[in-house]
């Protein structure tokens, strides 16, 4: 009588484990298309990112160079206004 409860048993477990597996790979596949499905969204806002990085990057680079021309020609500007008080000052004292 033990020895046919334990190979009773033993049925039971084997055949918990089979139908348990099939359900395992069920979800498998699922979670693995779901998965490949949130990789295309993450790649594409990766792509997405770059472009706009690279948007951005171009309008610093803009800006940088027009506030180094004003820098410039405000540099230049006040060189001028300095020689021409130079030489307004110079001429003063000479007369």
């Amino acid at each position: 009588m033990k020895k046919v409860m334990l190979a009773l048993a033993f049925l039971f477990t084997l055949n918990v484990m089979f139908v348990s597996c099939r359900d395992t790979n069920k979800e498998t596949e699922t979670t693995t298309e779901e998965t490949s499905e949130v990789q295309k969204e993450v790649e594409t806002s990766i792509e997405e990112a770059k472009k706009d990085a690279a948007e951005v990057e171009k309008e610093i680079e803009q800006a940088v160079k027009e506030a180094g021309e004003e820098v410039e020609k405000s540099l230049e500007k006040a060189v001028k206004e300095d020689d021409s008080n130079t030489e307004n000052e110079g001429g003063e004292q000479t007369s």
